[in-house]
C-alpha cells in the first residue's frame, strides 16, 4: 500500500518514516499514494484509504466531501508534553506577577506585595485528552485540585473529579485551561455566558483562538481588569489586527516550537498508519465533527 507524505520532510525523516511504515514512502504534496500523511494540504484520488494528519487537532484541514471509503485519524499526544508545559509558563507569570514586578525592578523600584499560590487551587481542564491529562500531571506536582471535563470520562489518579458538564466545570474553577479541539461543537463555546459562570481570575487557552469568542473575551477583559487571559493562540494568526488588551499574557503559538517534537508527531503518525494498513484502526475520527470549522 504506497504511502505519501504531503509536505517536505528531510532525507533522514523520509527514511525513518519508511521503516515504521514498512512500505515504499513518497514526499508528494498531490498525495498519490493510498495512505497519505498530512499536516494542511492534500487531494484525494479513487485509491485513496487513509488520510493521516500529523496533528491532534484536525480544524487545519478541509474535511468537506471525504468519500465514505476513506478513513480519518489524527494524531492524539502530538506536542502534548510542550503544550502542557507551555501552559504552566503561562500561568505562573499571571499567578507571581512575574511580568509586572520585573518591570518594575528594570526600573529600580524593588518593592514586595502579595502574590498568589497554586497550592490547594483549583484548576479546571476543558477537555481531556493528551495534552490535558498531561496538565493534570503536572499540576498535581504544585498540590492543586485537579477537575476536568471530557467527553468520555475515564479513571484518572490525576483527577480529583470529572464535571457532568463544561458550565460546572467552569464554574468550579480557580484557574481554567483550555484543551480542547477546535469543532462544529466547541467553535465559540466560551462565550458571555460562559464568562459570566468563572468566578476565579485567569483563563488559559492552548488549545484553537475560536474555541473562545473574541468578541466576547475581549469585553470581558475590558469589564473586569483583574482577570487575566493567558493564550498562545490568536485569531487569524499570525496577524494581530486589534490591540491586545493589557490584562492579557500571548505568546506566539510557541507551544509547538519545541526542536525534535514535529518529527516525532510526524513518526508517531506512521505508527498509526501502519496500524491501519495492519487492520487495526486507531483514532479514527468523523469528519463531518469539522464541517463547519472552514
Amino acid at each position: 500500500m504506497p504511502v505519501s507524505i504531503t509536505f517536505n520532510v528531510d532525507a533522514d525523516l523520509l527514511k525513518q518514516c519508511a521503516e515504521i511504515l514498512g512500505e515504499p514512502v513518497t514526499v508528494d504534496r498531490e498525495g498519490s499514494g493510498d495512505v497519505k500523511i498530512v499536516a494542511t494540504k492534500y487531494a484525494i484520488n479513487s485509491n485513496t484509504r487513509l488520510i493521516q494528519s500529523i496533528y491532534a487537532s484536525l480544524d487545519n484541514l478541509n474535511l468537506r466531501d471525504i468519500p465514505p471509503q476513506v478513513k480519518v485519524c489524527n494524531n492524539p499526544g502530538a506536542f502534548a508534553d510542550s503544550a502542557a508545559e507551555q501552559a504552566f509558563a503561562l500561568i505562573l507569570p499571571a499567578v507571581k506577577k512575574i511580568f509586572y514586578h520585573n518591570l518594575r525592578t528594570h526600573k529600580r523600584i524593588f518593592k514586595k506585595e502579595p502574590v498568589q499560590t497554586l497550592k490547594n487551587k483549583t484548576i479546571g481542564i476543558l477537555g481531556y485528552g493528551e495534552v490535558g491529562s498531561r496538565i493534570a500531571k503536572i499540576a498535581r506536582a504544585f498540590q492543586m485540585n485537579v477537575i476536568a471535563y471530557t467527553r468520555t470520562q475515564k479513571d484518572d489518579p490525576n483527577v480529583d473529579q470529572f464535571a457532568a458538564s463544561p458550565a460546572r466545570l467552569i464554574a468550579q474553577s480557580d484557574i481554567l485551561v483550555i484543551s480542547l479541539p477546535l469543532t462544529n461543537s466547541t467553535r465559540g463555546l466560551i462565550n458571555s455566558d460562559a464568562l459570566n459562570m468563572f468566578n476565579g481570575n485567569l483563563i488559559v487557552n492552548i488549545s484553537k483562538a475560536e474555541v473562545v469568542n473574541k468578541a466576547d473575551i475581549y469585553w470581558y477583559l475590558k469589564r473586569l481588569p483583574e482577570k487575566i487571559y493567558a493564550t498562545d493562540v490568536w485569531w487569524n494568526e499570525p496577524a494581530i489586527v486589534d490591540d491586545v488588551p493589557e490584562n492579557c499574557i500571548f505568546t506566539p503559538h510557541e507551544g509547538s516550537e519545541v526542536p525534535g517534537d514535529f518529527n516525532e508527531a510526524v513518526l508517531n503518525a506512521c505508527r498509526n498508519a501502519r496500524k491501519f494498513m495492519d487492520g487495526v484502526e486507531l483514532n479514527v475520527i468523523d469528519p463531518a465533527e469539522y464541517y463547519k470549522v472552514h
